[in-house]
């Protein structure tokens, strides 16, 4: 016959019993089917406290994770988060001892100068003949961000703009590009200068008209773009020159 439970939790024949008989009898059962344990027979006035049920562990409901295990991979990429970092080896190194030299290019054949190739630049006509690379003129910068600096003009072609790439750098005017805004160049061979229109989105004017093709200068011309104007101070022109005599070296002739 099937059995049925009481109000307390116990489990008796009710064609045996019109009631409980644990609960008249306060008799100790153990309650298999609800997977715990019933209280302690009470004596008296002197109770032992109920045994403690543990709750198995569950996980979490969707991933199926236990919820005290530690994530171990990153959510996105799978990588252990636990691997440890490595790094590639230096250039050069090589794990059998001997150090490995790293291959030299060769430098490429210039028919106006020799490679530099510590600035990675090629050698001028005038520095190439001479041993360095002299002066030829100033621009001076009279309005802008840098009024009161002085830049110095090289022979062969000189870019400007605001990167410390350039030849002439000017800082502080963002309106001037990072490179090549302008040139100028000065010829050793017809000694004269030139200004030449460059990258930049901004027109480059002389004297304030529009450059859109290579303006002779000459001494005191305004060169103006951007929130900058410059003042063009030559060196070399008529008065002087810095092409070297026979036998010398570096001297110019006036």
């Amino acid at each position: 016959m099937a059995q049925i439970e009481c109000g307390r939790g116990h489990l008796y024949d009710p064609d045996k019993y019109p009631t409980c008989p644990y609960c008249n009898t306060n008799q100790q059962i153990t309650v298999a089917a609800a997977g715990r344990t019933a209280p302690i027979r009470v004596t008296g006035t002197n109770r032992t406290a109920p045994v403690s049920v543990t709750a198995p562990q569950r996980t979490a409901p969707l991933s199926g994770v236990s919820v005290t295990a530690p994530q171990k991979t990153a959510p996105l990429s799978g990588i252990s988060v636990t691997a440890p970092s490595k790094t590639m080896p230096p250039r050069g190194y090589n794990p059998n001892g001997a150090p490995v030299q790293p291959e030299e290019a060769p430098a490429p054949a210039f028919p106006h100068g020799a490679s530099v190739t510590s600035a990675g630049k090629t050698v001028g006509m005038m520095q190439e003949k001479m041993g360095f690379d002299p002066v030829v003129g100033w621009l001076v910068c009279t309005e802008g961000p840098s009024r009161g600096k002085s830049y110095t003009i090289r022979g062969g072609i000189n870019s400007i703009g605001r990167s410390d790439r350039m030849d002439i750098t000017i800082t502080g005017d963002r309106t001037i590009s990072a490179e090549n805004h302008a040139r100028l160049s000065y010829s050793d061979k017809n000694n004269r200068f030139n200004l030449l229109p460059g990258d930049g989105r901004n027109i480059v004017y002389l004297n304030g008209e529009e450059v859109f093709s290579p303006m002779p200068l000459k001494a005191y011309d305004q060169i103006d773009f951007g929130a900058t104007k410059l003042l063009f101070i030559p060196l070399c022109g008529e008065q002087f020159t810095w092409t070297p005599e026979p036998g010398e070296d570096g001297h110019g002739t006036v």
